[in-house]
Order: C-alpha cells, then structure tokens, then sequence
C-alpha cells in the first residue's frame, strides 16, 4: 500500500482487533492447558484477531515510520486502545473488565507522550552536539 492513509486506517483497525481480543481474554478469561494458557471454547475469534491484529497493526505501524506521519505513528495503536476501551465496558461492568479498561487509557495515552518525549529529548540532543 503506498497511500498514507490506507496505512493509518489498516493499523486503526489493526489495533482495535487486538485490542478487543485483549478485552475479550478479560471477559471469557484464560485457561490452561497442556501448551500454556488459550481461549476456552467458543474463544477462536479473539484469537484470530489477537496474532492477526497484532501483526497488522505492527507492519502497519513500522510502514508509517519513514513518511511524513511517523512522529504520529504512536496515534495508530493509541485510537485502537482508545476504542477498546468502550469495547471491554460494553462486554461487562465487573471490577476487572473496569481494570482492563483502566490499564488500555493508560496505555493509549501513554504512547503518544513516551514518543513525543523521547523525540523531544532527541532534538535537544542533536541541537547541543551541533557546533556553534
């Protein structure tokens, strides 16, 4: 894909998924097996959407780091984050789908701020090593 915005929308909606896998690992919750912990029954789409989403959305992301918008491409799992959060209240009301929801704002508020820091923190860098 060579338009931008294609890009930016794939990894949204790349995001969600995974997110909302997330949110639905916290309402079926996780039981273990011989192999580790999966899904129980009934719980295919969400991993499905788990890997996939995961490896949509990081291709997707890493695709956007050479164009003009890869200062933003920490908004892309952000607004997948941001989306999920309603998503995991709308699957439940209990203490730990409002933990889930909590952990999810804190991680899509804290990407873009971790990015812009450390660029930040970069430009200020490449500044004082400049000569005068």
């Amino acid at each position: 894909m060579t338009n931008t915005a294609w890009r930016v929308a794939l990894g949204v909606v790349a995001s969600s998924a995974f997110f909302w896998a997330v949110a639905g690992a916290v309402d079926l919750g996780l039981k273990r097996n011989h192999r580790g912990y999966a899904f129980p029954d009934g719980g295919g789409w969400f991993t499905f959407a788990l890997f996939a989403g995961f490896i949509v959305a990081y291709f997707s992301v890493a695709s956007l780091a050479d164009t003009a918008v890869g200062r933003h491409a920490a908004l892309v799992p952000a607004a997948g984050a941001c989306f999920d959060v309603v998503s995991c209240l709308l699957m439940g009301q209990q203490m730990r789908h409002w933990v889930a929801a909590a952990v999810m704002t804190l991680i899509g508020s804290a990407l873009p701020l971790i990015v812009h820091l450390r660029n930040r923190t970069r430009r200020v860098r490449l500044g004082a090593d400049a000569p005068a």
